[in-house]
C-alpha cells in the first residue's frame, strides 16, 4: 500500500511571512472574544481571501454540547458568508486557561470544511496552526491535514 506523506514547515514566530504576522495580530486581537467558560481553552482564527481582507472568528462554546462551533469554522464561514474570493492561508492559536500559548491543531469536523472550501478553488489553502511553544506549523496544502476526505463525488 502506497503511503502519504505530509510535507510541513515548523517556523519560529520571527520566520512567519508579512501575511501570516497579519493574520496572527488578528487572530490575537479577537482572542479576548472566544466564549469558553467550561474548557477554558481559547481559540482564535484569521482567514485571508484573495482580494486581501480578512475574517476573524473565536470559538464559541454551549452548554448544549455539540452545539458550540470552533474558531476556525466561525472564521470560515463568515468569509465565504460575505464572499466568493479564493481562500489563500487560515491561521489558528489557542491560548489555555492560564492564558499560555496552547496546540491550536484544527479538529476533526474543521479539517473537513477546510477541504470542502478547498475543493471549490484552484489553489491550495495554507494553513498556519500556532502551538504551545509559541512556534507554528504551516502547511502549503490544506490536504495534508486530512488527505482522505470525504466530498461531494463520495456522494455520486
Amino acid at each position: 500500500m502506497p503511503s502519504k506523506q505530509i510535507d510541513y514547515l515548523y517556523l519560529e514566530k520571527g520566520q512567519l511571512s508579512d501575511n501570516d504576522h497579519m493574520l496572527l495580530q488578528r487572530a490575537e486581537a479577537v482572542l479576548r472574544f472566544s466564549h469558553s467558560p467550561y474548557s477554558n481553552f481559547k481559540v482564535a482564527s484569521a482567514v485571508l481571501l484573495e482580494d486581501g481582507s480578512i475574517s476573524e472568528g473565536t470559538n464559541q462554546e454551549n452548554a448544549a454540547y455539540p452545539s458550540g462551533l470552533c474558531a476556525e469554522r466561525v472564521a470560515l464561514y463568515a468569509a465565504k458568508g460575505r464572499s466568493h474570493e479564493k481562500i489563500k492561508t487560515l491561521l489558528v492559536i489557542a491560548r489555555d486557561a492560564l492564558g499560555q500559548p496552547a496546540d491550536a491543531f484544527c479538529c476533526g469536523g474543521c479539517r473537513q470544511v477546510i477541504m470542502e472550501y478547498a475543493s471549490l478553488q484552484d489553489e491550495p489553502i495554507r494553513i498556519v496552526m500556532g502551538d504551545h511553544a509559541h512556534q507554528f506549523v504551516v502547511l502549503a496544502n490544506a490536504k495534508d491535514l486530512l488527505p482522505f476526505h470525504f466530498n461531494s463525488s463520495s456522494l455520486q
